[in-house]
């Protein structure tokens, strides 16, 4: 291996619900995933590249994880894990992220509730 080896980000140890991960920095081929967070234009294109951001962190951190299991996780847990991510890779989180994630947030808990409605109809 060469010495940019020695430039591979130390991961950090979280605590995300009831499990621990150890999540790692983002590599230079997530740079254009970054780019496409960053555009305040494109509300669904931020929310793709935010979804595969938090699939690539996932996947390093816990290799055997699939993309279905990746897909089920609690949108509750998505706010911490992509603070976590930003914070791993020294940048900032601004309002428009945190409320574009709040309001999937709140989309997905009326989503359920209307599912647990149609369940309890059956």
């Amino acid at each position: 291996m060469s010495k940019l080896n020695k430039l591979v980000g130390e991961g950090k140890e979280v605590k995300i619900g009831v499990i621990t991960l150890d999540i790692k920095p983002l590599t230079v081929s997530s740079l254009p995933l970054l780019m496409q967070i960053g555009d305040e234009n494109n509300k669904e294109l931020q929310a793709e590249a935010m979804k595969e951001v938090i699939s690539r962190t996932l996947k390093e951190s816990v290799p055997d994880a699939t993309d279905e299991e990746i897909d089920k996780i609690s949108l509750e847990h998505i706010t911490k894990l992509m603070e976590i991510i930003m914070e791993v890779n020294q940048l900032e989180m601004d309002e428009d992220k945190k409320a574009l994630i709040e309001k999937m947030k709140r989309q997905n808990v009326g989503h359920d509730a209307a599912n647990g409605a149609e369940k309890g109809k059956r």
